[in-house]
């Protein structure tokens, strides 16, 4: 792509991402703003650069990208891999704790909360983790396997574990159960 066509789609990823919608008049000064409150703004302001930056075919941008990357993976505690195909809409509730496999290829309006993790188990053969649209990862959850299809508009509640597909329009939880005990003198 051109330089004028990435930043053309940097922006709309921005006015989704950050300012809340592609409709509006895209205002450096709101995304100024929303970064500078927000953490969760300015890690997407920043992943965003770098996710652009490593579809280049130009070594040097995608060494940069990397670079970038690594830095942020540091400073926000969110490690979302450049390979990882991720489509426009994406929200963070609190960007800590979060990874995210480059194998993984994610739908548009995606929303993660702290402390998840997208990821494989590293065997043989090919490796995917497909997601759909409208996705909502709860805090602590894990998605880990090898070949996973996640359809679309599912809620994985918190703390869940999924090392299966799971169907279109449908909500996974993963039972556990409490238990109170009275406490030995």
């Amino acid at each position: 792509m051109s330089l004028i066509a990435d930043f053309q789609l940097l922006k709309r990823y921005w006015s989704i991402e950050i300012l809340g919608s592609a409709e509006r008049r895209f205002s450096w000064r709101r995304v100024r703003q929303k970064c500078k409150r927000s953490n969760r703004y300015a890690y997407v302001f920043w992943y965003r650069v770098a996710y652009v930056m490593h579809t280049s075919h130009s070594g040097f941008w995608r060494r940069r990208a990397k670079l970038l990357n690594e830095r942020l993976s540091r400073c926000y505690n969110v490690e979302i891999m450049l390979g990882a195909e991720v489509g426009e809409g994406l929200w963070i509730g609190h960007p800590t704790g979060i990874v995210i496999s480059g194998y993984s290829v994610i739908g548009k309006n995606f929303k993660v909360w702290q402390n998840c993790t997208v990821g494989i188990k590293g065997g043989e053969g090919e490796k995917s983790i497909r997601i759909g649209d409208n996705v909502r990862l709860a805090a602590h959850s894990c998605i880990i396997g090898d070949d996973i299809q996640i359809g679309d508009n599912v809620s994985i509640g918190a703390m869940s574990f999924v090392n299966k597909s799971v169907p279109s329009n449908s909500v996974c939880i993963t039972r556990k159960i409490s238990e109170v005990f009275p406490q030995e003198s």
